[in-house]
């Protein structure tokens, strides 16, 4: 009976689901945007590896106007020397494998052609246990290299494409800060990443070579030592004991504040989640603006329904029909209503994604990815129930408690 009613004012109950329909789309289009976002920065963060700490001059958890930059400006870099402490005081027990680098940007250079602000990432040897450089060609540094400082290089997909087109890099020659060096690998091409981290316009070098072209300490935009948690080993231990081992190195006093921090992906990934969720309400506040207006436009037209069919409801109850009979069948006219106003909308918003998709992934070559997940679709579904619910009690209750003699009379 409540199918029938829509379908005999198909005009009436299309301009209703239109308004269900935009504050749906505003709502979901709202979260799927930000659980994309939220999505593509950890899983960004989370590459650098969610088992590695990061042991530098810079804090990680704190943030804000009041961050005391200041402060830790003043503390000293660290060190390849120290890495090399923590590797063989730490050993295989507590760290699988323990890295340094620095890095800087830099001008690179082949036959004439030259590419400005390229990143220079100076590593050690075991860089590639901690951070996973993926080659499409060539190979990975030896460990004498690496040592020895030898004038060798891998080199990210755009920098290769940049410099040689379509030629093969492996074997050739490219000038970085005025040093020759050979490339020996080529990444795999990532794409655009949101965080900046992609390595397709990277170059790695041995960080002995590294040492031998700039001042790491002063010329470079910071260092940092790497360590891989060994398996079974708790990251929170092996925080603490890199801590103590980097207090007995650097001499620091007892109670003493220490003038290094040690990091973990988890510091930003934690930051970025609240800041979503932040925008999460806000996008709920704006989309329920919306899904109110649709509510007040609802329960309109079922105040107009039950108007229309009084004398079929009393015609109902004179029958036998009872109280909860009549409300539920203006409760589901009211329900069905909303939920193909939220259906249209969650299609809209798919939609919107793969246009958006399309956006950034064949124009602007981007590895960001949107998505509409199902904790989005599932909560679509459930708020246009509740405002089916709400905007159709009300007329639903009137309706049902009619005096069947007045209705049936009424005109």
């Amino acid at each position: 009976m409540a199918a029938d009613a829509l379908r005999k004012n198909k005009l009436r109950s299309g301009l209703s689901v239109l308004g269900i329909t935009i504050g749906i789309y505003c709502i979901i289009v709202v979260y799927s945007l930000v659980h994309s976002m939220e999505k593509n920065i950890n899983d960004n963060f989370s590459q650098f590896g969610t088992d590695v700490l990061f042991v530098q001059k810079w804090p990680w958890d704190e943030f804000g106007s009041n961050y005391p930059w200041w402060k830790y400006l003043k503390r000293p870099e660290t060190t390849l020397e120290e890495a090399q402490f923590l590797e063989e005081n730490l050993g295989d027990e507590w760290a699988s494998a323990v890295a340094f680098v620095f890095g800087n940007s830099v001008k690179v250079e082949h036959k004439g052609i030259s590419l400005t602000s390229t990143r220079l990432a100076c590593v050690s040897f075991q860089y590639n246990k901690v951070q996973k450089v993926d080659l499409e060609k060539g190979r990975y540094f030896t460990e004498d290299e690496t040592q020895s400082g030898r004038s060798v290089c891998i080199i990210g997909a755009v920098v290769a494409s940049g410099l040689f087109g379509t030629e093969n890099p492996i074997g050739k020659e490219i000038r970085i800060k005025n040093r020759v060096c050979r490339v020996i690998g080529v990444c795999r091409q990532e794409g655009q990443s949101i965080i900046n981290s992609s390595a397709d316009e990277r170059v790695y070098i041995p960080v002995k070579l590294g040492m031998n072209m700039m001042n790491y300490r002063e010329g470079s935009e910071g260092t940092q030592i790497l360590l891989k948690a060994a398996e079974g080993v708790n990251l929170d231990d092996l925080s603490w004991q890199t801590a103590q081992l980097m207090k007995r190195y650097r001499r620091t006093k007892p109670g003493a504040e220490d003038n290094f921090s040690v990091n973990r992906m988890s510091m930003i990934t934690n930051a970025v989640s609240d800041l979503f969720n932040n925008i999460k309400i806000i996008g709920l506040i704006i989309g329920g603006f919306s899904m109110l207006v649709g509510c007040f436009g609802v329960a309109n037209i079922m105040f107009v329904s039950v108007k229309e069919r009084t004398q079929e409801i009393g015609i109902q109850k004179a029958l036998g029909a009872k109280k909860p009979f009549i409300l539920f069948q203006f409760l589901t006219e009211s329900v069905i209503l909303c939920i193909v106003g939220g259906l249209i909308g969650l299609g809209l918003v798919w939609s919107t994604l793969k246009l958006f998709n399309f956006i950034l992934q064949y124009q602007m070559e981007s590895s960001v990815s949107l998505f509409l997940s199902g904790q989005d679709v599932l909560l679509g579904l459930l708020v246009s129930v509740a405002v089916g619910l709400i905007a159709g009690v009300w007329p639903a209750s009137a309706g049902a408690n009619l005096n069947p003699v007045d209705a049936i009379r009424s005109k």
